[in-house]
């Protein structure tokens, strides 16, 4: 089941992981004219905290990297550009302790392991995301079917174009535990159903739309 993680057991991974966003944001800029920005998962601040465990497991952080702007041989090549982020973050967590970060379906996966053991102590995701005609985020997934049998695509997370403003009316309102408790309960409903198609984004962005629909 799932519960939220304190903050002084956050603080230490999450200016880590940070640094390492920045560089890798740096990097695709630089060496590839790819123009990101990054975020983490449901945090504007401290306060905003939606990081989760699962019992007594290890826990995650969840980066959004979110394509400003980008040549046309990355828009006509998903696989290149998720190949392109995945080598260049490999290149700056192979000067720390993590391990390379591995392609999964919808992020990329770097992940901790304690000193002399294989049991995961720690592990960060990063989704890459660009933004539709509607104004809405969609998630870059890789649908492996075989290697000849793999695609690209994005999916939309329907209602995301304004979450960010929604977030910030429900802070400012004193709503926030209450998007709190949806974003956990609704973290427990998918994992006792098993649903591995609702990552935490999609359940932030559920969670802000139905408190703010709740109120207004």
């Amino acid at each position: 089941m799932y519960e939220y993680v304190v903050e002084k057991e956050i603080k230490r991974y999450r200016s880590d992981c940070s640094k390492t966003m920045e560089q890798l944001r740096d990097v695709l800029n630089e060496k590839y004219d790819i123009n990101t920005q990054f975020s983490l998962v449901g945090s504007g601040g401290d306060s905003r905290n939606m990081v989760t465990r699962n019992g007594d497991g290890p826990f995650d952080l969840d980066y959004n990297l979110i394509i400003i702007r980008m040549p046309d041989e990355y828009w006509n090549n998903l696989k290149k550009l998720k190949d392109t982020v995945r080598n260049s973050l490999n290149k700056i967590v192979g000067k720390t302790w993590f391990s390379d970060g591995k392609d999964s379906r919808s992020v990329i996966t770097s992940i901790l392991h304690f000193k002399d053991s294989p049991e995961v102590e720690f592990s960060f995701d990063i989704a890459i995301l660009g933004k539709n005609s509607k104004g809405n985020l969609c998630r870059l997934i890789h649908n492996n079917k075989g290697y000849y049998n793999e695609t690209f695509t994005w999916n939309e997370v329907p209602s995301s174009h304004n979450v960010r403003y929604l977030a910030n009316v429900l802070k400012r309102e004193g709503l926030w535990n209450e998007v709190r408790e949806a974003y956990l309960g609704k973290k427990n409903i998918y994992l006792k159903r098993r649903d591995d198609n609702h990552p935490s984004f999609v359940v932030y962005v559920e969670s802000v739309n139905e408190v703010y629909n709740k109120y207004y």
